[in-house]
């Protein structure tokens, strides 16, 4: 028996494995794209976008009386298997397809005709007539471009949340450990570990709003514009009953372009999207890259606190650790800001009426968000959670560090502060010692100019008290 069955698209007939519910569209693809290996069936929030969208159009279709009401029922049915994740593995082309997604967009209508009319046998389903009735590539894929991200959204958001509140208890429980302040890498006037921890945890926390503004902005969709914006071939009142039903579905509060040509031509949301993501990793890579400094050594670098130890470091120099996670936090960061370029590239590509880069837009941009929210929680709980303090080693920074004489220039003035600063750095005294040696201060003074509330807590700290 033959392993394959004949289907015919536009173009002619195609071979088609005798079991996929997929069709010649799709084995087209197919044959044409054999590019990365990675096929619509690793964007799950893309599929289900899909079941989304289509199940919205065939009902609502159906409820203007465009489509026949058992048809769109047969779709709707496929839909939600659609959107359980059960015909994933059908989602066959390639990522890097041809461009605005018709691919894709038949992948999922084949896909649809075929199982719904295994649903119910007593329909015949088209993909182009019935699944796709009303719509267009051109705007059912920005519309799952949104809604995909909106839903891979909250495990991103996750994943920070995580981040924030682990730099949150860290920063409240080191909150009195006074250490040397760093500017240019060089000492600098004193800080508590917890003030930096702290002032990571707002970080994180205010690149969290931003995102979750420009989150907003995806909720405008393209849908009901069909081919260019100007919605030709749908039937009277079918978007405003398609947008119903998607945000009855999602649960999204999507909501209908102000300009639908430019809803279709213009992909500036998306790209703020990712723009918000690249802010998130350019913040996320600065903060690993104080925590490996901070913590490097153990006995020739800064030490001043150290990370839990997740593996060996080294396959030749025994009991070496080394910095693994906020390592692999590193690599992750820097293909996340690349995958941002390559938005950046492909919004900037869209050419008169349409914007046909949409598939490496959608699984770039998934990818990042799927992959920081993989390994979002296992930096949180390893490298920050998870790292132990050195208070001796902070004690010994802040007593030796000649910043600590900046305190003294509203008593003696900056020139005289500057020559006990370079005496500290000649006898290799502390700016203590030299102080009392010179009888700069009384004892009074020095309780008052050196206690912990008066050089590290002039301003309130944001989050201690919350």
């Amino acid at each position: 028996m033959s392993e394959y069955r004949i289907e015919k698209d536009s173009m002619g007939e195609m071979q088609v494995p005798k079991n996929a519910l997929w069709g010649a569209s799709t084995a087209r693809a197919v044959q044409n794209f054999p590019v990365s290996g990675q096929t619509g069936s690793t964007l799950p929030d893309l599929i289900k976008s899909y079941g989304y969208l289509k199940k919205a159009c065939a009902l609502a279709n159906r409820d203007v009386k465009a489509l026949d009401a058992k048809i769109a029922d047969a779709i709707a049915r496929a839909a939600d298997e659609m959107i359980e994740g059960k015909h994933n593995r059908e989602f066959v082309v390639d990522v890097f397809q041809a461009g605005a997604g018709t691919s894709i967009n038949m992948n999922a209508n084949e896909v649809l005709a075929t199982r719904a009319m295994q649903l119910d046998p007593t329909v015949k389903v088209n993909p182009n007539d019935h699944v796709n009735y009303g719509q267009s590539t051109n705007d059912t894929f920005p519309t799952v471009l949104h809604l995909s991200a909106l839903l891979a959204f909250p495990r991103l958001d996750g994943g920070l949340k995580a981040v924030q509140e682990a730099c949150e208890k860290k920063g409240k429980e080191w909150a009195r450990v006074i250490k040397s302040g760093r500017t240019h890498l060089q000492d600098a006037v004193p800080i508590t570990l917890g003030q930096e921890f702290m002032s990571w945890r707002n970080c994180v926390r205010h690149v969290r709003q931003n995102l979750k503004e420009a989150a907003d902005k995806l909720l405008e969709l393209a849908l009901g514009g069909s081919a260019i914006g100007s919605g030709l071939n749908t039937a009277d009142g079918y978007r405003p009953v398609a947008y119903k039903y998607l945000q009855q579905f999602t649960g999204l509060k999507v909501r209908e372009p102000e300009d639908p040509f430019e809803a279709v031509n213009s992909r500036w949301a998306f790209l703020n999207f990712s723009a918000a993501i690249r802010t998130a990793a350019v913040e996320l890579t600065r903060i690993t890259n104080d925590i490996r400094l901070l913590s490097c050594g153990p006995t020739t670098g800064l030490d001043e606190f150290r990370l839990k130890p997740v593996q060996p470091g080294s396959s030749i120099m025994p009991g070496k650790i080394n910095p693994s996670n906020p390592e692999c936090m590193n690599q992750l960061l820097y293909q996340v800001l690349g995958n941002d370029h390559t938005v950046y590239l492909c919004a900037m590509a869209g050419q008169l009426d349409l914007n046909v880069m949409m598939p490496t837009m959608c699984c770039t941009t998934l990818w990042s968000m799927n992959w920081l929210a993989n390994f979002l929680p296992k930096f949180a709980e390893d490298t920050v959670a998870g790292c132990t303090l050195n208070a001796e080693r902070c004690q010994n920074y802040l007593e030796t560090s000649q910043a600590l004489v900046t305190v003294l220039n509203p008593i003696i003035g900056y020139a005289n502060a500057a020559k006990i600063a370079k005496e500290t750095l000649t006898t290799g005294k502390t700016p203590k010692q030299l102080i009392k040696e010179h009888g700069i201060l009384t004892p009074e003074q020095e309780k008052k100019y050196y206690d912990i509330d008066y050089l590290t807590k002039r301003y309130p700290q944001a989050g201690f008290d919350s």
